[in-house]
């Protein structure tokens, strides 16, 4: 295996993937961005642009079927083609915008998802609690980068609150573009590690990789001044690498994040409010006036805030109505899919005595002498 595939994130995991690996003829690549109908992928030796084979999209039944940055592909060189996706181990996802409940595909493959807030007039400790829900969702390791700590004096009083509202998920109060307390990033540096920025348009993501980067590479652009709100620098999804192999994704800035996924995000982000619900005195507790409710009682001594409990009813109801969308999605493409299974069978029992048939006339003719 090329010892540059180990710098793009290729670990003994996606090894053991291949070991039986019926496509011979194939090697693994990584995707580094995705455009429309195509993708470019690194080799470990160089970059080749490449589409999906025949077979591979014919077998696509949902979104995660599909290819997306940050995934570790199987292609043929000679055709440039996408055989197969190797089983990911983390992927972020959203909703798509509109009445369906698609999962819509942002990053795979990530060590540790970077949640970017700017310590302006944009900032939104409830935003970030979404944020959170949806990378703990997704099976990468969040971390909170309070990007713009030069514009308020009192940052780590901002940090200090909001470390009161979240475990288990490191917050840096940093700066972009005068490089204050960057060097608190260096310890996610990991060469084979993958790092994906997130969060909305005009937090400065771009800027943070440019000041990984030691030089301005991507471009940058100032917010609007009446409400510090951000215009879209970054248009598309990419995969850069670092000269000491660790890997970066620049996510295009989203103003919408709406959950996918189980209810694992939420039971992590709001941890705190269901440790208070296990005080209850009736396990099926609605929270709404039951005598020995532990919530009611929380909220009333002030141990939980009421806007932290509202944010997390918000999401768990959120959370719910998505999953039970993509669940009747689901159960709508296997009805689907069986009936085409049923077609085929119907035909294939067709063809079968239609070659019976055949058979036994021509048996029958030379029976006859005909």
């Amino acid at each position: 295996m090329h010892t540059n595939l180990f710098k793009l994130g290729w670990n003994q995991a996606f090894q053991q993937q291949i070991v039986s690996n019926l496509h011979s003829n194939t090697i693994p690549a990584r995707i580094t961005r995705q455009d429309r109908g195509s993708y470019s992928v690194h080799t470990g030796d160089h970059k080749v642009r490449v589409k999906l084979s025949g077979t591979f999209h014919n077998a696509i039944q949902t979104p995660l079927d599909l290819p997306t940055v940050g995934d570790w592909v199987l292609i043929e060189p000679k055709d440039c083609l996408i055989q197969r996706v190797l089983e990911r181990s983390s992927l972020f996802t959203r909703q798509s915008s509109g009445s369906t409940s698609d999962d819509q595909l942002l990053a795979a493959n990530i060590d540790w998802l970077f949640i970017v807030a700017g310590l302006d007039q944009d900032y939104n400790p409830k935003r970030i609690q979404r944020y959170l829900t949806q990378a703990w969702n997704s099976g990468a390791q969040p971390v909170i980068v309070l990007n713009k700590c030069d514009l308020l004096e009192d940052a780590d009083t901002v940090r200090a609150q909001l470390e009161g509202m979240i475990r288990d998920a490191p917050i840096h109060a940093v700066s972009a573009t005068t490089l204050e307390q960057m060097e608190s990033l260096s310890a996610y540096l990991i060469p084979g590690k993958t790092i994906a920025l997130s969060g909305s348009s005009g937090v400065g993501k771009s800027s943070l990789i440019n000041a990984l980067l030691g030089k301005k590479q991507l471009l940058t652009q100032a917010n609007r001044t009446h409400d510090s709100r951000g215009r879209h620098t970054t248009t598309w999804r990419e995969l850069i690498l670092l000269d000491g192999g660790v890997c970066l994704i620049d996510l295009p800035g989203m103003r919408e994040l709406q959950l996918t996924g189980d209810q694992d995000g939420v039971s992590k982000t709001f941890s705190d409010v269901e440790e208070i619900a296990l005080g209850c005195r009736y396990r099926n507790c609605t929270h709404e006036g039951e005598p020995g409710c532990a919530i009611q009682k929380a909220l009333l001594n002030g141990e939980l805030s009421a806007d932290r409990y509202e944010q997390y009813l918000k999401l768990k109801q959120e959370n719910t109505s998505t999953s039970r969308r993509g669940k009747k999605q689901k159960l709508k493409i296997k009805a689907k899919s069986n009936k085409w299974e049923e077609k085929e069978v119907f035909f294939k029992e067709v063809t079968i005595r239609h070659r019976k048939n055949q058979k036994a006339k021509r048996k029958f003719r030379q029976e006859d002498g005909f």
